[in-house]
C-alpha cells in the first residue's frame, strides 16, 4: 500500500511539472505561485516518505535479526538457506530446556529423598550444661512455618551449614520437650560431654534440622558427569562442589575417593586377589559385584521363595563370591567386575539396630546391634569404673610409698647395726681366740697342777707311811687296831 501510495504521488509531481512548463504564461501569478508551493510539498513529502521508508526497511533488518535471534536461543532454529530456519543439532530449544529442566527436577526430587524431611536455615539456642551436669533445655526456631508436625519426645538431628573448613559440623541428636508453634524446645537425647558443650557454645548461626538422619544412597553421592567431562571443566556447579576436595579435611578427602570409586571397573588382573581376599574376609563382602553370562541352563535357590531360573547366554550381577563359584561351577563365566562404595547407615550407627539371620520361619535368631550412643555409655561407666580403679590405686600406691620409706629407715637403722653387730662380731671373735689362746694356756697349766699334785699326794703318802710307822714304833699300841693303810 505505501509502494502505491508513493507511486501517486509521483505521477501528481510530474504532471504538475509538464503543466507548469506548458501553460505558465497563461496562468496568473496566483495560480504559479500556488503551483510552486504545491511542488515544493509534494518534493518534501516524497523526501519524507523516502526517509520513512529507508526508515522501515532498517527496522525489518532489526526485527528480522530479532526474529532471527528469538528463533535460535528460543527454538534452536538457524538460517538454512532459502529464508528457511532448520534446526540447530548443537543447541536445544526452550522447551526442550524446559522439558529438561523438569526432568532434572524429578531426578533431583528423587535423589534428595536421601535427606527426608527437614528444615534449613534454622535458628538454635543450645542447652546448657551446669557445673552438677544438669541440663537446661535450648530452642531451635524454625523460619517460614506457622505450627510443625512434630510432636513431643521426637528426636531431631542438627547439622551446623557452616562449610567444613569453618568448623561446621554434626551437632548431635535431640529430644523435643515442647512445641509452641515454630519454636521447639530440645534437651541432648545422650547425656552431654564436655566436648559437646564446647561445640554446642562456639556460636551456631544457622543449622539444618533432620528428622532423621540422612540415608547413604548411591544416587545421592555419585557423580552426576563422567570424569573425562569433568576434567576438561565441563563439570556442572553441583558436581564442582561435590568434586572439589582441595579444602577438605583428610578424612573427608578419603571419603570422596571412596564416593568417586563407585561403579568403577576393575581389571581383570586383579581378579584373583580380589577373590581370595573376600574369602579370607579381608575385603568386606558386596564391595565388589561381578556381571556374569550363563552358558547354561541354571537354577539358584532363594530363601523363601522359587529359585531363580536362568538360561545360557542370559547376564546377570551378582556379588563377586557368588559370581566366582558360579564360574568355578561351569554355569557362568565373567564378563565385567566393578567396585561399589559400601553403604553406611547414619541411624543405626547411633543409635543400633536388630539384624534378622538368614532361615526360614519366623523364628530366625536376631542379633542386637548396638551403636554409638549405647557404646559411649558402656565406655563411660568403664572409664568411670577404671578411674575408680585408678584412684584406689593411687591411693594404695601412696600408702605402699609410705611403707616403703619406713621400710627404708628401718633398713637403714638395720644398716647401721649391722655394722656395729658386725664390729662386735669383730670384736667378739677377737676376745675369743685370746680367750682360747688363755684356755688352752690354762689346761696346759691345770695339767702340770694336776701332775704336780699327784706327785705331791705320792709324796704325802708316803711321808704320812714313814711318820705312822714312826709314830707306832715310839708309841705304846692302841686300844683299837689302827685302820688299815690306804
Amino acid at each position: 500500500m505505501e509502494i502505491v501510495l508513493l507511486a501517486l504521488i509521483a505521477l501528481v509531481l510530474l504532471a504538475g511539472l509538464v503543466l507548469f512548463a506548458v501553460g505558465y504564461r497563461g496562468w496568473h501569478w496566483g495560480t504559479i505561485t500556488a503551483a510552486i508551493l504545491l511542488l515544493l510539498v509534494a518534493a518534501g513529502y516524497t523526501f519524507l516518505a523516502g526517509m520513512l521508508a529507508e526508515r522501515e526497511r532498517a527496522w525489518r533488518e532489526v526485527i528480522g535479526d530479532y526474529r532471527s535471534k528469538l528463533a535460535s536461543e528460543r527454538d534452536a532454529l538457524v538460517p538454512g538457506g532459502a529464508g528457511r530456519l532448520v534446526p540447530d543439532q548443537s543447541r536445544k530449544s526452550l522447551e526442550a530446556l524446559a522439558a529438561e529442566r523438569a526432568r532434572w527436577r524429578r531426578v533431583r526430587d528423587r535423589i534428595e529423598t536421601w535427606r527426608g524431611r527437614y528444615w534449613d536455615k534454622a535458628a538454635f539456642e543450645p542447652p546448657r550444661v551446669a557445673a552438677d551436669d544438669t541440663v537446661t533445655p535450648g530452642r531451635v526456631t524454625i523460619e517460614d512455618v506457622d505450627q510443625l508436625t512434630i510432636n513431643p519426645g521426637a528426636e531431631l538431628y542438627l547439622f551446623d551449614d557452616a562449610p567444613v573448613e569453618e568448623s561446621g559440623r554434626f551437632l548431635g541428636a535431640f529430644a523435643v520437650a515442647a512445641v509452641d508453634g515454630n519454636v521447639l524446645s530440645v534437651v541432648p537425647a545422650l547425656p552431654p560431654t564436655a566436648a559437646d558443650a564446647a561445640l554446642w557454645q562456639a556460636g551456631r548461626e544457622e543449622v539444618t534440622v533432620y528428622e532423621d538422619l540422612p540415608v547413604d544412597r548411591w544416587m545421592a553421592f555419585h557423580r552426576t558427569l563422567p570424569a573425562a567431562e569433568t576434567e576438561t571443566g565441563s563439570a556442572t556447579a553441583l558436581e564442582q562442589r561435590k568434586a572439589d576436595p582441595e579444602e577438605l579435611l583428610e578424612h573427608l578427602e578419603g571419603r570422596l575417593q571412596e564416593v568417586r570409586q563407585h561403579a568403577e571397573p576393575v581389571a581383570e588382573e586383579e581378579w584373583p586377589k580380589l577373590v581370595d581376599g573376600l574369602r579370607s574376609r579381608s575385603i568386606v563382602p558386596g564391595t565388589y559385584w561381578a556381571e556374569v553370562e550363563f552358558t547354561e541352563s541354571h537354577s539358584l535357590p532363594r530363601s523363601g521363595e522359587e529359585p531363580a531360573e536362568f538360561e545360557a547366554g542370559q547376564t546377570a550381577m551378582f556379588d563377586l563370591e557368588t559370581a566366582q563359584k558360579l564360574a568355578d561351577d561351569g554355569a557362568a563365566t565373567i564378563r565385567t567386575v566393578e567396585r561399589r562404595r559400601p553403604l553406611a547407615d547414619a541411624q543405626t550407627a547411633l543409635r543400633g539396630g536388630d539384624y534378622q539371620l538368614a532361615g526360614d520361619g519366623a523364628d530366625r535368631p536376631t542379633i542386637r546391634i548396638e551403636g554409638v550412643g549405647f557404646i559411649r555409655r558402656m565406655l563411660e561407666a568403664d572409664i568411670a569404673t577404671i578411674t575408680a580403679t585408678t584412684e584406689k590405686m593411687k591411693a594404695a600406691r601412696k600408702a605402699a610409698d609410705s611403707q616403703l620409706a619406713l621400710h627404708a629407715r628401718e633398713a637403714e637403722d638395720l644398716d647401721a647395726d649391722l655394722t656395729k653387730w658386725r664390729s662386735d662380731a669383730d670384736s667378739a671373735a677377737d676376745v675369743s681366740d685370746r680367750f682360747e689362746a688363755r684356755l688352752e694356756s690354762a689346761r696346759t697349766e691345770l695339767v702340770a697342777v694336776e701332775t704336780a699334785i699327784v706327785e705331791l699326794g705320792r709324796e704325802l703318802a708316803g711321808a704320812s707311811a714313814l711318820l705312822v710307822g714312826a709314830i707306832d714304833e715310839r708309841a705304846p699300841p692302841p686300844v683299837r687296831a689302827p685302820p688299815a693303810a690306804r
